[in-house]
């Protein structure tokens, strides 16, 4: 690498003037917009993070089959379970399989626990679980325990506790009666109820033995109250975060955890998740790491959907997987099983699957009305997931249509590297699902993206958003502010987008895959993040009808500012991509696994956002920097980063990256990115390339070998200030308001009011103390909204507005 200085340079993190003008927004409330779609704002949910299994499933025991191991592939072990005796000869533990001698409980358990006991009453042994990272032991609450269990020769008792994790207090005890059984040869369910007398968040359960045998165990299972005393039901905090959002609707089960990785039997395949939990196999969720029982299964979902007052959404695989797929013209299998799920949700009692849905306790329909066929497989790329897509979904579709003429089908488009994605077919399409996983500015910046969506084409679904670049930690006020304006240009566009859905909702604090969620938890407490006060607050407010605004711009006149770093460096990177390059000079490895050989610096890893930056100090705003580069292996290309100033403020020229498809510059400011141009392109693997980086002040230009790739600017941040919009809710005669500040200033909005006088009016408020701020379950409300009562004037409303806030005011007409 070699660089050549001029000038002071001037870096990419660039910031807007504060807001101190006045805004006025006029509003005439006969000056109307579409109406607001009612099915607007709904909920995505998706196995990941132990969103399921250690999450809003209620169950608290871990591995309850004995069927989880280390890893995709590897045998079954004791995970979560443990052995304690005063001596080891007094009680052993060995997993078994099932043989002509040794059956288990039934085809679908691959393993079973086999105890073989030497105690007393003088001295028993315990079978330990410690939960999903502690059991919420909770004072005066009741415990459902049940499990199966072969006798072979035990005699003695078995006594079911709550215990701390060092054993010193119980905090609940009780015997299981009629346990062992004399009656039994065979496999016998046995059932108890515990109360706990005290409370601890890292309690564990355990049996408790005092006499001598043997005794095979399976699916051991302990239970809490459930959300809306459900059978096999939710964990009530967790179910009622969801509830406090309204969602109009549930699209479940995903996202990636459709479709599986490795095997489409590690897909979700519904059929297999139905009926009693003993007689679900469950499978590898290899996607997100961990293997789920399936205890949350196509009828508990439909179930969840339906307490929350939700219409399901069902998303069905189109014979993909990652990692494979049944031939496009072999897929009938895949379409028998998504009609068969149809007539579980939707058919009368009478029909095979409807009768199988009675069985269940629900002998009335679900009532499924939308549906999508694939998730996230119209990629241009094959290797992405995606394989002749139109040609499976017209399959899918003709089958679906004949039998269920209105269900409302939903078709994928591209879902990455592409901001304006298209239906690229004439097949007909009730609605698209687009995702966007952006930084808080691109957001900021698409509140006028549907404005120019063609009104006669297919409706927009947003199935998945989110701010993913700059959300700080656990998820941060300038990505929920981001989204909230995101948002509003949804809603002023109704007549086309007709549903939404934020991703994803949960992640236990223990087992993070994902950041940010909208929803943390431990065993015992959650936790809001600021974005889902936004997805709260969005739906409480929605109204039924658009109205016109119109807001003076307090930033038409101002001048452009931004930050000049003093110092500044330039350097090399990756994404999922191991890549060579050469430098003779000093560099310091900010992140990734980094080796230097000689005159040349390497990426031997695979992670994300790699950073390799020159020790040497740049104090120009105008030079010329010179690299070679090579792609190894990987999924993507190199990086070359100039204007760095710290981990969290820099730019890069992206070379070959969405999955080597695309070219770009972006610039990244407090740890969000904002996009500065892109081009298709790609880097072949195993070939030298020679990047050639000129800056000039904010202008950019960047050549590949001797082509010029890149001749651009920096873009100025232009969505710091304030964004407004409207809607009247024609049952309760109020006029609905939303402002949002996105920058760092207070300021006062004055809302002018024409052919609506106002009556009493109330401003519900979000706001922090700065952008970067966060919730935590320490501190789990340090952002939640907030009420306050405002004094209208004749025809107008005053309005503080403090920075980085949503302010959502609610007007009640006087017809005096």
């Amino acid at each position: 690498m070699t660089c050549k200085n001029i000038l002071l340079l001037v870096g990419c993190a660039i910031f807007s003037t504060a807001v101190k003008a006045q805004v006025t927004i006029d509003i005439d409330t006969q000056q109307r917009g579409p109406k607001v779609s009612p099915m607007l704002y709904g909920i995505f949910y998706e196995d990941i993070n132990h969103a399921a299994d250690g999450g809003i499933y209620a169950e608290l025991i871990r591995n309850r089959s004995f069927e989880d191991g280390p890893r995709y592939g590897a045998p079954a072990d004791m995970q979560a379970w443990s052995t304690l005796a005063a001596a080891p000869s007094q009680l052993t533990a060995q997993l078994i399989q099932p043989s002509k001698k040794t059956p288990l409980l039934n085809s679908v358990q691959h393993n079973a626990l086999e105890l073989s006991i030497k105690a007393s009453p003088a001295a028993p042994v315990s079978l330990l679980n410690e939960g999903y990272w502690g059991i919420n032991a909770v004072q005066g609450r009741s415990y459902r325990l049940a499990f199966w269990a072969k006798n072979l020769k035990y005699q003695g008792t078995v006594k079911a506790i709550l215990r701390s994790k060092d054993g010193s207090q119980i905090y609940a005890e009780t015997a299981v009666e009629g346990f062992p059984s004399a009656k039994v040869k065979g496999w016998a369910k046995y059932e108890a109820e515990l109360t706990a007398h005290d409370n601890d968040p890292q309690a564990q359960f355990a049996l408790v033995f005092d006499g001598a045998g043997q005794v095979q165990l399976d699916m051991v299972s302990l239970f809490p109250p459930t959300f809306k005393n459900r059978e096999n039901g939710m964990r009530p905090d967790l179910a009622n975060m969801l509830w406090q959002l309204h969602p109009k609707f549930m699209r479940f089960p995903g996202g990636c955890f459709v479709e599986g990785q490795e095997s489409p039997d590690n897909a979700f395949r519904w059929e297999r998740t139905i009926g009693p939990i003993e007689e679900r196999e469950g499978h590898w969720n290899v996607n997100w790491g961990y293997r789920t029982s399936d205890g949350l299964g196509f009828h508990e979902y439909l179930q969840l959907a339906e307490d929350l007052g939700a219409k399901p959404l069902y998303v069905v695989n189109v014979g993909i997987w990652h990692g494979g797929m049944t031939p496009y013209d072999s897929i009938q299998p895949w379409i028998d099983e998504c009609l068969n799920a149809l007539e579980y949700a939707n058919g009368p009692a009478t029909s095979k699957y409807g009768a199988m849905r009675a069985k269940n306790g629900h002998p009335e329909p679900f009532g499924i009305e939308y549906l999508e066929i694939g998730n996230e497989n119209n990629q241009p790329d094959p290797r992405q997931q995606s394989d002749h897509y139109y040609e499976r979904y017209e399959q899918f579709y003709k089958a679906i249509r004949a039998k269920y003429p209105n269900m409302k089908i939903i078709g994928n488009v591209v879902s990455w590297g592409d901001d304006n994605p298209k239906w690229n077919s004439p097949l007909p399409v009730d609605l698209l699902d687009e995702h966007f996983y952006r930084s808080p500015d691109w957001f900021a910046a698409a509140f006028r993206k549907y404005d120019s969506y063609d009104r006669k084409g297919p409706k927009i679904y947003v199935g998945e958003y989110a701010v993913t670049n700059g959300y700080g930690n656990l998820g941060n006020m300038n990505a929920a502010l981001g989204e909230a304006v995101y948002m509003m240009g949804m809603e002023n566009n109704s007549d086309v987008v007709e549903l939404a859905s934020y991703a994803p909702i949960f992640v236990n604090e223990n087992d993070a895959r994902w950041r940010p969620d909208m929803i943390r938890f431990s065993s015992s407490r959650v936790m809001g993040t600021p974005s889902y006060y936004v997805q709260q607050l969005m739906p409480q407010h929605l109204g039924t009808q658009v109205v016109k605004v119109e807001q003076t711009d307090p930033y038409k006149d101002k001048a452009r500012k931004q930050l000049t770093p003093l110092k500044n460096r330039v350097g090399v990177g990756t994404w999922n991509t191991r890549a060579t390059f050469e430098t003779d000079k000093e560099a310091d490895f900010i992140y990734g696994d980094w080796t230097k050989e000689g005159n040349t610096v390497k990426q031997t890893g695979s992670k994300e956002a790699t950073l390799c930056i020159e020790k040497n100090i740049i104090s120009s705003d105008h030079y010329t920097c010179k690299f070679r580069a090579r792609k190894d292996e990987g999924a993507e290309g190199f990086i070359i980063t100039f204007n760095y100033v710290d981990e969290k403020n820099y730019c890069w020229v992206n070379f070959g990256g969405w999955g080597n498809t695309q070219h770009a510059i972006e610039q990244i400011s407090n740890g969000g990115k904002l996009l500065t141009d892109s081009k298709r392109g790609r880097i072949a693997p195993g070939r030298w390339y020679d990047v050639t980086l000129e800056v000039a002040g904010d202008s950019v230009k960047a050549w590949l070998n001797d082509r010029l790739v890149f001749d651009t600017v920096l873009k100025h941040d232009d969505t710091k200030g304030i964004f407004s919009s409207a809607t009247i809710d024609e049952a309760s005669g109020e006029l609905i308001v939303k402002v949002v500040n996105t920058s760092d200033a207070a300021t006062t909005a004055n809302l002018n009011l024409k052919n609506f006088k106002p009556g009493t009016a109330r401003a519900i408020r979000l706001a922090a103390n700065d952008g970067m701020e966060e919730n935590t379950l320490d501190a789990p409300t340090t952002i939640h909204p907030v009420e306050q009562l405002l004094s209208p004037e004749e025809s107008s409303v005053a309005l503080d507005v403090p920075p980085y806030s949503l302010n959502i005011v609610r007007i009640k007409e006087d017809k005096k």
